[in-house]
């Protein structure tokens, strides 16, 4: 099969690029040819695609996305393509892989939405969402979140049988290993870690998304003798000086460590105590999962679609408002016991070895193929 492919960014620390390159990676083994159109590329090219980078004008965000549309049709269209495959909310697709969430479900909640409903950029933004989502467009879309299924439906009224559930896709490679201790022990004693230190651990890009400053003030609302043994590191790509100088404020900066983008997060899963997603916003969530499949006990806020994972598994703690310092901290600090934190671990553990919370880029790659048969 031939696949025309659309993303706007590649970010390979992303989870969305991961997600994307897991997929059609499985695509391209099976023997595909996929031609990825693209804004921009951050990272190294991935074998056996064929990368065509969109080179686009405009002032705005929206009319360089206008413009990557307008020049990346034509040559789809005249590409002899089996299916298009959007990574992001476009006209014209096929499948959609539904990372983002439902736009028109948060913009309307603003109480400025009176006024901002007749900006170019919300009315450009509905319209594109309603090009995948809406009862006249074709577009199936692969879910993974089930809260921003509903959403859709109920702003869209899209038809069931466009929406497909995905289960989650964690990297079987997260998972805890046979000498996972001994990875651990040589970790923290590179980070000068002591035994009985805490290490809260925060992934992802974006800080302020995801609550990086409700963290770094829970940490320093701790009791002295719990906040004198903690400490906190964020692993991602953002701009860091804003916290930095929240943590200088708060008398925490020496505890307080952003470690930029990596490629060992495994190890870090197995050298943390505690996994902190405090969250404003999050369509899923997937490194709450891969914490959890690496025994990492988690206090993710409830604004995360896979909170749920969080509150059944009983691996950890939901939080409704992570900018409640007070409860926040109060709640973190009940965390931080070594005998709380391995009964949290062990809970964790059981749940991912008898859920399937691996399965997405098996099931996205059948159901390309499916469609592709169907056109």
């Amino acid at each position: 099969m031939k696949l025309a492919v659309c993303l706007y960014k590649y970010f390979a620390y992303g989870g969305l690029a991961r997600d994307f390159r897991r997929i059609l990676e499985i695509r391209r083994d099976a023997g595909d040819e996929i031609d990825v159109y693209y804004i921009e590329w951050q990272g190294d090219p991935i074998p056996g695609f064929n990368q065509i980078p969109i080179k686009v004008s405009g002032l705005t965000n929206h009319a360089k996305v206008r413009d990557f549309y307008n020049k990346s049709q034509p040559l789809i269209a005249a590409g002899n393509y089996d299916l298009v495959i959007g990574f992001n909310k476009m006209p014209g697709l096929d499948l959609y892989y539904a990372a983002d969430p439902c736009y028109l479900a948060r913009v309307r909640k603003e109480p400025s939405y009176i006024i901002k409903q007749f900006f170019g950029r919300v009315r450009f933004y509905e319209a594109w969402e309603k090009a995948v989502f809406g009862p006249q467009s074709h577009t199936v879309s692969m879910m993974i979140s089930s809260v921003q299924r509903k959403l859709f439906e109920q702003y869209y009224q899209t038809p069931p049988e466009r929406l497909v559930d995905l289960p989650p896709g964690i990297d079987p490679e997260r998972v805890r290993p046979d000498d996972w201790q001994v990875q651990r022990q040589q970790f923290r004693q590179d980070l000068s870690l002591n035994d009985d230190d805490f290490l809260l651990l925060m992934i992802g890009s974006g800080f302020k998304r995801k609550g990086a400053d409700f963290a770094i003030e829970a940490m320093a609302a701790l009791p002295q003798a719990l906040r004198d043994k903690t400490h906190l590191y964020v692993v991602g790509e953002d701009n860091a000086n804003p916290f930095e100088q929240l943590a200088q404020r708060l008398d925490v900066a020496e505890r307080t460590h952003f470690m930029g983008g990596r490629d060992d997060v495994a190890k870090w899963l197995l050298s943390a105590d505690v996994f902190l997603h405090p969250a404003r916003s999050e369509n899923t969530g997937t490194v709450i999962l891969e914490a959890m499949v690496a025994g990492l006990p988690s206090m993710v806020s409830t604004a995360c679609g896979y909170a749920n994972y969080v509150k059944d598994s009983n691996g950890g703690e939901c939080i409704d408002q992570p900018e409640d310092t007070s409860a926040f901290t109060h709640q973190l600090a009940k965390m931080l016991d070594k005998q709380c934190l391995q009964q949290l671990s062990q809970n964790a553990l059981d749940y991912a070895a008898t859920h399937d919370l691996y399965s997405m880029p098996q099931r996205a790659a059948e159901l390309i193929e499916m469609l592709a048969i169907k056109q």
